[in-house]
């Protein structure tokens, strides 16, 4: 077998290289924060952009319909949060009544049969530390640096939604300066492709956000709604949570249906039943029907994939990971499909599917 030398300079640009890459790696990591809001923030804009693009055509400069939208949007949400929210604080104060009460059961339930010796205990543990609620309440404590590792204070959250704000305000105002910014970087051989990938981006992620809020507002109403009518306590509240974990895929309309079934747990194990069967025939609406109603072109992503990104992203950066997996993960598919399958590889793949 011959084996080539490699010269100095060739071994020297690798080395670089790959240097490079790992402090980038690093650099992303320490500033994964930064990196998650200024996500959001596009993603945010890029919806904004195309109200902000009517604006401009009824002679609106971009910058002030930028500002007019973003203005419009937290006014909006502000005045929904004032009519309806002494209803979820009442309910919430309710729900929050209530779950206590359904562990209790759940935990009566739990001790009568032989599952609970997976619970470890001995002796020495005192009566209120055993049992299934203790233990859920331990892994809870335990899994908090987890779940919110990045927003941990209110004034955190308070901070990031501002920054958020701001961003997507300022790419609605000036998509083109950020876009010819990016061209600039790719070879005048190859920027027909890189404008053609950067707008498949950009659709990508707009209809993917404008489809999950859809969804979003969809879900928690038809939810809401139909707990009211089987008469479960807390029905706007639990609405609203199934509407805001929505935007999760998979994980978070489970995550949603635990305090609904636990409360209705309280009335009956029969009214349980038929509300655990209420947020499946809802699911099934929402991933078969509402969804791909919404969206009139989307990316065909592999529900194994989102699973396994939303995981992935959930255990490394908590719930806040958990919000941009499947955006993200559409990003990488987009790029991976038209760049490497498409351009590199030869073969004839469809980036995009029709509804």
């Amino acid at each position: 077998m011959e084996i080539r030398s490699v010269s100095a300079n060739a071994a020297l640009r690798v080395t670089l290289i790959v240097f490079g890459v790992l402090i980038a790696l690093r650099f992303l990591w320490i500033a994964h924060a930064i990196f998650i809001i200024t996500f959001l923030g596009v993603l945010l804009g890029l919806a904004v952009a195309k109200a902000v693009d009517r604006l401009e055509r009824a002679h609106i400069r971009r910058g002030m319909g930028a500002a007019l939208v973003i203005a419009t949007l937290v006014a909006g949400l502000s005045t929904v949060f004032i009519f309806i929210g002494p209803s979820i604080r009442e309910q919430s104060g309710a729900l929050g009544r209530e779950l206590p009460k359904a562990l209790e059961e759940v935990d009566k339930w739990f001790n009568r049969t032989p599952v609970k010796t997976l619970i470890p205990t001995t002796p020495q543990t005192p009566p209120h530390q055993r049992g299934l609620t203790a233990q859920l309440a331990r892994e809870l404590r335990g899994s908090t640096k987890f779940l919110f590792p990045i927003v941990s204070t209110v004034f955190g959250a308070a901070g990031g939604l501002v920054i958020i704000l701001f961003i997507a305000m300022y790419i609605a105002a000036s998509p083109g300066l950020y876009r010819e910014g990016i061209l600039h970087l790719i070879p005048h051989r190859l920027r027909d492709r890189g404008e053609e990938w950067l707008d498949t981006l950009g659709t990508t992620l707009r209809q993917w956000l404008i489809a999950r809020l859809m969804a979003m507002v969809i879900i928690g109403v038809v939810t809401g709604a139909a707990l009211w009518l089987m008469d479960v306590k807390a029905a706007v509240a639990l609405g609203v949570l199934a509407g805001l974990l929505e935007f999760v895929p998979f994980f978070g309309p489970v995550a949603s249906a635990i305090p609904a079934v636990g409360v209705a747990l309280v009335d009956s194990p029969h009214k349980a039943a038929w509300v655990v069967g209420l947020y499946v025939v809802v699911q099934q609406l929402e991933g078969n029907v509402v969804t791909p109603l919404l969206l009139e072109k989307r990316l065909d992503i592999p529900p194994v994939l989102t699973v396994v990104a939303v995981a992935a992203m959930g255990v490394v950066f908590g719930i806040i990971g958990m919000l941009i997996a499947e955006p993200l993960l559409a990003v990488v598919l987009v790029t991976t499909k038209m760049l490497y399958v498409n351009d590199a590889i030869g073969d004839d793949v469809k980036v995009g599917k029709e509804s």
